[in-house]
């Protein structure tokens, strides 16, 4: 029999050959029954590492033919494991306080800022651009120096411009401006500039307004040039007239004949109406019959031209644009009259320039609405109702379909002429062809035989006397 457990307590290190062994000690169940031999183990004093097995069920281990119920019989062997051993090797290592770690001296930053980190980053990408110090880029704007600030710079440049709460914080720093970081200190240098903010706007207006002139007075100018050519034009008249007859020849009798005139959204149903040939539209055969008689009316594209081009100006909008252009211009130059002697000096000439090229631009406008209202008398239109940009466009189709009828017309010439020169080749051809003595031209071939009809050379035969062999017929004959 084994050796009784040790008496229960806190477990122990006993010395075995200078080392320290861990002893562990049993804890009796209380009202249990005894643990048969071969399972009973020591209470570990620590925490173990498990071991990943399956248990059987108390009932099928105790079978008596089991393996594990002849452990509990008398006569069995007895293995005792060294528990000390298996707990040193087995245990969970103790969890070690860590020391606690002196916080790290906090870094002074290496830059000061007073702008948040978006604006910073977008106002540094801003400065970028221009390839050169804070110290040139203020520069410029003090002396209204626009050749590196376009339109769309200065519009993002008036985004970027301080906030009251950023100036009051620059303007309160009293260490070294060195420590500031990029942004801040351009801006240092941009509060430092006398009314920085007006000059930029300045900036951008004269640069504005010159751009929106280059841009709206040769729309203007083309809309001006294409109403007078409508109204001098002399071969668009003669056209309607020759319209105006063949219209009431076609309608005569009805309710539309006998007209005095015709609006001129007419001219684009000129293609409507067809002819027998379905090709042929009325537009076709018109300027056919100019070409022969009023060669000069196949010109009119040439008197279209310019309304063609002017097909898609809003001249509404570029009116809007052009007259708010001008109120900004004239509320920038009173804003500028109040400003200091440096500002007025600077922006004064220049956006008088500019008011004066606008307000000649908006002579051309008042012109335009002259021409408007004598265009609709001539068109025999409602001046209130008259549209410019739709009368340019109904201009550019009939101008379109003119030409392209133009081209039909001289490809089917092409065509008829061509045909007519390959029939007459055909018909030289047949009359230089040897004839035979029937008159009928004669076959080529390689053998004289083969040059002479099957049914002639027969005919020839009969009347030379020649009997023919007749043949037998069928039984169905």
């Amino acid at each position: 029999l084994p050796p009784p457990p040790p008496p229960p307590g806190p477990s122990s290190f006993s010395p075995v050959g200078g080392e320290e062994i861990i002893v562990a000690h049993t804890i009796p169940a209380q009202g249990s029954a005894p643990v048969p031999s071969h399972r009973r183990v020591l209470a570990p004093s620590l925490r173990m590492k498990k071991l990943n097995w399956q248990k059987l069920p108390s009932n099928v281990a105790r079978e008596q033919s089991s393996m594990w119920a002849s452990l509990s019989s008398l006569g069995a062997e007895v293995v005792e494991p060294d528990f000390s051993s298996i707990e040193r090797l087995f245990c969970f290592p103790e969890a070690k306080p860590k020391e606690r770690m002196a916080a790290p001296a906090r870094k002074e930053p290496k830059e000061i800022t007073f702008l948040d980190s978006k604006k910073s980053l977008n106002l540094n990408i801003f400065l970028k651009q221009f390839k050169c110090s804070n110290e040139d880029v203020t520069a410029m704007i003090r002396a209204g120096d626009t050749t590196k600030f376009d339109v769309e710079v200065l519009k993002q440049f008036l985004k970027l411009l301080p906030e009251k709460h950023e100036i009051e914080n620059l303007q309160s720093f009293t260490e070294d401006r060195t420590k500031l970081a990029n942004a801040d200190q351009f801006y240092l240098l941009l509060l430092g500039i006398p009314c920085y903010q007006l000059r930029v706007e300045c900036m951008l207006l004269c640069e504005g307004a010159a751009v929106a002139l280059d841009l709206v007075q040769p729309k203007a100018q083309l809309v001006l040039a294409a109403c007078c050519s409508l109204l001098t034009s002399h071969r668009l008249p003669v056209f309607c007239q020759l319209i105006l007859k063949i219209g009431n020849f076609l309608n005569y009798g009805s309710h539309t004949g006998d007209a005095d005139g015709f609006k001129i959204s007419t001219l684009l149903k000129l293609t409507e109406t067809k002819s027998q040939q379905s090709r042929v539209t009325l537009l076709h055969h018109v300027l056919e019959e100019a070409e022969k008689g009023h060669p000069d009316l196949l010109q009119l594209p040439q008197d279209l031209e310019q309304p063609s081009q002017a097909a898609g100006i809003n001249l509404e909008l570029i009116r809007s644009e052009s007259s708010t252009n001008l109120k900004k211009l004239l509320e920038m130059e009173r804003k500028v009259s109040s400003s200091i002697p440096e500002v007025q000096e600077q922006y004064a000439g220049r956006l008088q320039a500019s008011i004066e090229a606008s307000r000649a631009l908006d002579e051309v406008f008042q012109a335009i609405e002259e021409k408007k209202l004598e265009l609709a008398r001539y068109l025999c239109e409602d001046a209130q109702r008259l549209s410019l940009e739709d009368t340019f466009s109904t201009m550019k189709t009939f101008r379109d379909l003119f030409v392209r009828a133009l081209k039909d017309n001289k490809d089917w010439k092409e065509q008829a002429a061509k045909a007519e020169r390959r029939k007459r080749q055909l018909a030289e051809e047949e009359a230089q062809r040897p004839r035979g003595e029937d008159g009928k031209p004669v076959r080529r071939g390689v053998g004289k035989q083969e040059e002479v009809c099957v049914i002639d050379a027969l005919l020839a035969d009969i009347r030379k006397g020649f009997q023919l062999r007749k043949t037998a017929r069928g039984r169905g004959d």
